[in-house]
């Protein structure tokens, strides 16, 4: 399956909100779900990740909006087991780089009854 994102500015108003309330968790979550996919997104940012002005939340505000967006695709709930990886590359020029690489389960709740 071929998923095509687009930029935020490219959703209504209402598909970003709908995007911004999927739940990330670098674990798992406490309510019933259904397995949607594995869904990945990386990103390759020119900058010094140690200047002290640098935010690194600021940083990962992209990739996490990323994820979100596709499990958004699947109409998902949330993505879990979220795994972030970076490498920060100085190339000979003195030129930095921030490379980030994210990944995690997209899962879509069930609803559940109890008792039966």
């Amino acid at each position: 399956m071929s998923i095509s994102l687009r930029h935020r500015h490219d959703y209504s108003e209402e598909e970003n909100r709908r995007i911004d309330e999927i739940v990330l968790s670098t674990g798992n979550v406490n309510k019933p779900y259904v397995v949607r996919d594995i869904v990945f997104a990386s990103e390759k940012l020119e900058v010094d990740l140690f200047d002290p002005i640098v935010d690194p939340n600021d940083l990962l505000k992209n990739i996490s909006y990323r994820l979100r967006e596709k499990a958004y695709s699947y109409g998902a709930s949330a993505v879990i087991n979220c795994h972030f990886e970076h490498d920060h590359v100085v190339h000979p020029d003195g030129t930095t780089f921030l490379e980030i690489f994210a990944y995690g389960t997209v899962v879509q709740y069930t609803q559940s009854t109890i008792g039966g």
